[in-house]
């Protein structure tokens, strides 16, 4: 008899909770670890009288349920892609646009799920935010890097408010102009305003606007889609089915230097054996994000400034909880989950810079004795912006961004060494500085959302 000894993990969309999808076509590979899975029952433990000294009760056994962990390199567009491809759209050879993880990453903090009708449609990334590849898209009206110039009000019209825009001369230019787009008017040439500075500009009638896709923080989380999973071994009797899984929590990484990596947690409310569907499956191939350093446009930004001293970098979402509706009549007792309070953070720890920084007073403003910056922006509830940005060649650009931030939890002090450092919980706030003059609404674009996670 063969051991268990390698693993792959498969996902698929479901159309409603209680029914798992079963077919085999729709199971998609995850390039991940190999999965930490966690099997639960509901007990109850009656002491009940047995007879006989030292004779274990009863345990009378309730419904299943479960756990499942796994984490991911974080991987941009297809390998291979050229920029002519658009995000969204079907598959030239094959492969989809869109990552396998992007897709779970969408359907967590809810994007546009409404839309999404099919396990194609959801593996294309239909749920997200998708944008339109424009050749010669940009005009040389504007050299800032706050702003992008494009040549007419077509190529606008493939750009929503709330996206990240990506321009470049090539898909191979190492220097493309990345940015949130925070406002757009189309009058010729129409302006797109970014939310904080790119690193670069470009400005150049041969430049392109590459297609990108966005997820993000929206009131369709109540369109969450359930998973379903197929944990399997090289053997086709190895292989478990999580069926009507629900994302608990996901969490990216940004440390300087490293590459970035998505862990994400999911709890499933029924699990089976299944000796029919096992067997191993190769992921699809998809480009690396690469490691977040200056040569690969990497920075990270805090009220729109490059922050240096950053460490434990952390971007995350995470339900509130998971309220489950129970049936008598439904498969496991439960016919509906709803994720309720989701929430959208930032973490990381900023050194202290001693001599360079400033003191404020109850007012605001700088003073001689007073509270240390951190302390008082947590008193004075006072908003704060996070932006990360990573990325030199189109199809390999991540960024991530909270446009209006609150530190949630008194600054922890903290030792680098011997040097004083002060971790900072922060939580995406309600945000309404977005603005446009064509046709999207926070129905259907990422305008005005407070949390965004984007590929280019």
């Amino acid at each position: 008899m063969a051991a268990w000894n390698d693993h792959s993990l498969l996902a698929a969309y479901q159309t409603a909770f209680g029914t798992p999808n079963t077919t085999d076509s729709d199971f998609v590979a995850l390039h991940c670890e190999r999965p930490e899975v966690k099997f639960e029952h509901e007990l109850t433990e009656l002491d009940l009288l047995t007879g006989q000294v030292g004779a274990a009760p009863e345990r009378l056994v309730g419904r299943r349920s479960g756990s499942i962990r796994f984490a991911f390199p974080v991987e941009g567009l297809v390998s291979g892609y050229t920029g002519s491809e658009d995000p969204g759209d079907a598959a030239p050879a094959g492969e989809e646009v869109i990552p396998p993880w992007f897709c779970l990453i969408a359907n967590a903090l809810g994007s546009n799920m409404s839309v999404v009708s099919s396990n194609t449609n959801f593996w294309r990334g239909l749920g997200s935010s998708v944008s339109q590849y424009t050749e010669n898209g940009v005009t040389a009206a504007d050299t800032t890097t706050s702003v992008v110039k494009l040549d007419d009000s077509t190529p606008s019209n493939r750009v929503d408010v709330g996206q990240l825009i990506v321009t470049a001369l090539s898909a191979t230019d190492t220097a493309p102009q990345v940015g949130w787009v925070k406002t757009k008017a189309t009058a010729t040439p129409s302006t797109i305003t970014l939310f904080e500075a790119s690193v670069n500009a470009v400005a150049d009638n041969d430049a392109h606007v590459y297609g990108t896709t966005t997820a993000y923080a929206s009131s369709e989380i109540t369109e969450t889609a359930p998973i379903t999973f197929r944990w399997v071994g090289a053997n086709v009797v190895q292989c478990y089915d999580l069926e009507d899984s629900f994302c608990e929590s996901f969490k990216i990484s940004w440390e300087s230097g490293a590459v970035p990596v998505c862990e994400f947690s999911y709890k499933f409310f029924n699990y089976q054996r299944n000796k029919l569907d096992g067997e191993l499956e190769v992921p699809a191939a998809y480009n690396r994000i690469p490691q977040l350093i200056g040569s690969n446009n990497a920075r990270a930004t805090i009220d729109g400034s490059n922050r240096c001293g950053l460490e434990n970098c952390e971007f995350s979402w995470a339900a509130g909880s998971l309220r489950v509706t129970k049936c008598h009549g439904s498969t496991n007792g439960i016919s509906a989950v709803e994720v309720l309070a989701p929430r959208v953070r930032m973490a990381f720890s900023v050194l202290d810079g001693g001599t360079g920084d400033d003191v404020y007073d109850s007012a605001g403003s700088t003073a001689n004795l007073g509270q240390y910056e951190w302390f008082s922006r947590l008193e004075l509830a006072e908003s704060i912006s996070v932006g990360v940005y990573v990325g030199s060649q189109v199809g390999k650009i991540l960024s991530m961004l909270i446009p209006n931030g609150r530190i949630v939890a008194t600054p922890d002090v903290q030792f680098r060494d011997s040097s004083v450092a002060y971790g900072l919980q922060i939580e995406a706030a309600a945000y309404t500085a977005d603005s446009t003059d064509t046709a999207e609404t926070s129905a259907d674009s990422p305008i005005n959302s407070l949390g965004r996670v984007a590929l280019g």
